[in-house]
C-alpha cells in the first residue's frame, strides 16, 4: 500500500515489455514485424493445413489480430497525448 501512495506500481503490476513498445519505436516496429510474419505463416496454414491445424491456426491468428489492434490503439493514444503536450 505504501508504494501505491507514492504513485509507483507493485512489481506484478508493471509491464516492462509493453512500456518498451510505447517508448522505443525500434522495439515496436521490430515486434510488430515479427508478429506480421507469424500472421502470414498462420494464414498459409489456415489456407492449406489439415482441418485441425486450420482451426488452431485461425484461433491464434485471431489472437494476434486482437493483440496488434490493442498495441496500435495504445500507440495512437500515446501519440495523441504527446501531441497535446507539445502544443
Amino acid at each position: 500500500m505504501a508504494q501505491e501512495e507514492k504513485g509507483t506500481l507493485e512489481e506484478w503490476q508493471q509491464y516492462p515489455v509493453f512500456t518498451e513498445m510505447l517508448t522505443k519505436h525500434d522495439k515496436f516496429v521490430g515486434l510488430r514485424g515479427l508478429c506480421l510474419k507469424s500472421c502470414q505463416q498462420l494464414d498459409r496454414l489456415v489456407q492449406s493445413g489439415k482441418p485441425e491445424e486450420k482451426k488452431a491456426a485461425q484461433k491464434v491468428l485471431n489472437a494476434y489480430g486482437y493483440a496488434l489492434s490493442l498495441l496500435d490503439e495504445a500507440i495512437a493514444a500515446r501519440d495523441k497525448v504527446v501531441a497535446q503536450q507539445s502544443a
